[in-house]
């Protein structure tokens, strides 16, 4: 599997709140513990490894000690990281959680969000034909943050060679390339970008409202099946030959929903490659984000996990 997109590293801080700051009104955390994990696309690759692929990840970040982290924790946990190109007038996306127990307090983000110049563009491109040419690919899976990586271009070069080499396509997007990620395999937005993309608010209890929306995008970028998330209501999907349903999710106790989107585009990709339903589909990836939302921080999901 190819995983393409914005990477970044999470970075946890977990203590207790006992006191309020006396020089503002603002909650004190004593510090308990540290972490940090590969997140975006790399956790995307992660939940990948655990689920038994052969992850392939080709990203761009900065040359400088948050990418070299993240290089370090990737490697140690079995991600090749060569196709991850690294260039001095980048910076590698930083985002630090301060968490009181298990409720998050803050968040700081310390990135570029920028697109990639035209000559780091044109380093992609290359490396990413150079993976179609080498390696055997059986999906593209293009993970969007809007952090720069995934420009207009890049994505028409992306599309361009999987139509050619006849490999499938699934794209977890973001608002910025929205309409760009055109006759895609499988598309899976949540709620409110699918909502944003077509300019309206959609009624997520609602099968009408919902197929409503699915007919108004596909004739705008001509996806073939589409899996819309809708956090504690399950999945929604659209399919190629037009039967539309949701798929409920369980009730559960959510400890935190960071990466549950990344679970579900790898479940649900490597499931739509060896030619599962959609109901199915949406069944695995639905079992797989109750199992990571149990957990706090962004965590990639285990095989048995799934069983």
């Amino acid at each position: 599997v190819l995983i393409i997109g914005d990477v970044m590293v999470d970075y946890y801080r977990f203590g207790e709140v006992n006191r309020i700051s006396p020089e503002a009104p603002v909650p004190v955390v004593e510090i308990e513990s540290k972490e940090s994990r590969p997140g975006g696309a790399a956790n995307v690759a992660l939940n990948l490894l655990q689920l038994g692929a052969k992850p392939f990840l080709l990203s761009m970040i900065g040359r400088d000690n948050t990418g070299t982290l993240l290089i370090n924790m990737l490697k140690n946990a079995g991600v090749r990281t060569h196709h991850i190109l690294q260039h001095k007038n980048r910076t590698t996306t930083l985002k630090t959680r301060i968490f009181d127990d298990d409720k998050q307090v803050v968040r700081f983000d310390e990135e570029d969000t920028e697109d990639v110049q035209d000559a780091q563009e044109a380093l992609l491109i290359k490396e990413f034909k150079k993976i179609v040419a080498n390696d055997k690919i059986d999906i593209i899976i293009i993970q969007d943050y809007n952090k720069g990586v995934l420009t207009k271009y890049f994505i028409k070069q992306i599309l361009l060679h999987a139509t050619k080499a006849e490999i499938p396509v699934a794209v977890d997007p973001k608002e910025r390339n929205f309409l760009d990620y055109q006759a895609i395999d499988l598309f899976k937005p949540n709620l409110r970008e699918f909502s944003e993309a077509i300019g309206y608010r959609i009624n997520s209890k609602s099968i009408e409202s919902l197929r409503s929306g699915a007919e108004e995008l596909r004739r705008k970028n001509r996806f073939k099946n589409l899996m819309v998330t809708l956090g504690a209501h399950g999945i929604f999907c659209f399919t190629r030959d037009g039967q539309s349903f949701i798929v409920p999710a369980k009730a559960i106790k959510a400890a935190d929903v960071s990466g549950a989107g990344d679970t579900v585009i790898s479940i649900a990709a490597l499931a739509f490659v060896q030619k599962y339903p959609m109901k199915e589909i949406a069944q695995f990836a639905n079992k797989g984000a109750a199992a990571v939302c149990k957990k706090v921080g962004v965590t990639p999901v285990a095989l048995k996990e799934l069983k």
